[in-house]
């Protein structure tokens, strides 16, 4: 009997305990799972740590996050600067993390960051100044330089007097954690500095690396359109679906600054060139941003000089030599003038060799630039004025031109 008693018990916790073995679903991961910390208010999250803070954000990246971007300065402060401006035009929150010694609340470190929306998730600009004692604060620098995407260097004003050297030292600190020489970095100058040009175009001579050295801009506008501009240039270019495109990549639609005196009126919408043979079935109107912010034709003179690297560009009309846009520094009055002669010169040589007087697009190589006219779509009547380097690809230039004009204007052309 007792024995009876003990099989029954026995099968009875068999019933409960042996199950069949069951394979659990893999579960997408989700980004608000990867998110660091807790979030303790709007511009503040708090993480706590048993480990060094550097440790912990490396588990972090291990498991997986979004795409970011790095943003230097020379120790001027330019970096948090752009991106105090950049959240005062956008509403873009400049927030904090908090990395602290758990159980003891004791602050080990700090990063600044902000995140740019996009469709599925948002782009982070990570800033380099990193708030923590000297040797934690070294291996979280080489850590954010080693796992971002994109490095933006930013020189303002006052530049530092060892500039050059301080470049080269980045550059070092670079190749240590990039062994392998793969890196995305866009300069951003917004002073005219010779030992700061020099030491970007010695930058950009570095072996494998992708360097692109921007115009000098001092706006918080006008760089936020070349580091969004440079950003999906990547994307494109890269495996789709690896880094988000970021939609917003003008702020046009807001003041640079509070002071009326220096904003200048509001410029005229583009428009596109009519479509000759069968009609345009138009979606919603060029130049029209996701947002719904319609693009100037100085966002879009900006943009493309970001595109083709331009030294200098504008848009003019051609039948007046009326100037419609002009990139920060150009002349705009005498490049249409020069521009518009160049183009009857061509049109006079075309005539005197019987090849007609019609003029698709004029190429010029001179001692320290080449100039490159051509129609653009972003406006019916206009010509597009490009001042390149004097080694630039034009063909390049030329093939970028079309394309952002192609993506910028997109238009279906029904027979």
């Amino acid at each position: 009997m007792a024995h009876d008693q003990d099989r029954e018990q026995r099968d009875a916790w068999a019933a409960h305990t042996q199950v069949a073995t069951q394979l659990m679903e893999e579960r997408a991961p989700v980004q608000a799972l990867r998110e660091l910390g807790r979030q303790v208010s709007p511009t503040l999250r708090e993480l706590f740590v048993v480990c060094d803070p550097s440790e912990a954000l490396r588990q972090h990246f291990e498991m997986g996050v979004s795409p970011f971007v790095l943003l230097h300065d020379l120790g001027n402060g330019a970096g948090r600067a752009f991106l105090q401006g950049l959240s005062e035009r956008t509403g873009w929150r400049v927030q904090s993390l908090s990395i602290r010694r758990q159980g003891f609340g004791t602050v080990l470190a700090a990063l600044s960051y902000l995140d740019c929306p996009v469709s599925d998730g948002c782009v982070r600009i990570y800033l380099a100044e990193v708030q923590a004692e000297s040797r934690e604060q070294e291996a979280l620098s080489r850590l954010l330089a080693a796992s971002a995407s994109v490095q933006v260097l930013m020189g303002g004003s006052p530049m530092p007097p060892d500039v050059a050297a301080r470049v080269s030292h980045w550059r070092e600190q670079l190749l240590v954690v990039h062994p392998e020489g793969a890196v995305s970095v866009l300069a951003l100058p917004q002073v005219r500095d010779p030992d700061w040009m020099l030491s970007l175009s010695a930058l950009a001579r570095t072996p494998r690396w992708q360097v692109e050295v921007s115009p000098v801009s001092q706006t918080v506008a006008a760089n936020w359109t070349l580091l969004a501009t440079y950003w999906n240039r990547l994307a494109q270019a890269g495996v789709p679906g690896a880094m988000p495109l970021i939609e917003r990549i003008t702020l046009s639609g807001l003041p640079d600054t509070p002071d009326p005196a220096r904003v200048a009126p509001a410029p005229r919408a583009p428009k596109p060139m009519p479509v000759i043979q069968g009609r345009t079935v138009e979606g919603r109107a060029p130049g029209v941003t996701d947002a719904g912010v319609v693009m100037s034709l100085d966002a879009h003179l900006m943009a493309l000089q970001a595109h083709t690297g331009a030294l200098r560009a504008c848009i003019f009309a051609l039948s007046n030599r009326e100037v419609w846009a002009r990139t920060e520094g150009a002349d705009g009055a005498a490049m249409a003038e020069q521009g518009h002669a160049l183009l009857v010169a061509v049109g006079r040589i075309g005539q005197g060799l019987t090849l007609g007087r019609s003029v698709r697009e004029a190429h010029v190589s001179l001692g320290e630039a080449q100039v490159l006219l051509r129609p653009t779509r972003l406006r019916s009547g206009g010509v597009l004025m490009l001042i390149l380097p004097r080694d630039a690809d034009v063909s390049r230039a030329r093939e970028r031109t079309l394309q952002y004009e192609a993506q910028a204007l997109p238009t279906q052309t029904v027979p």
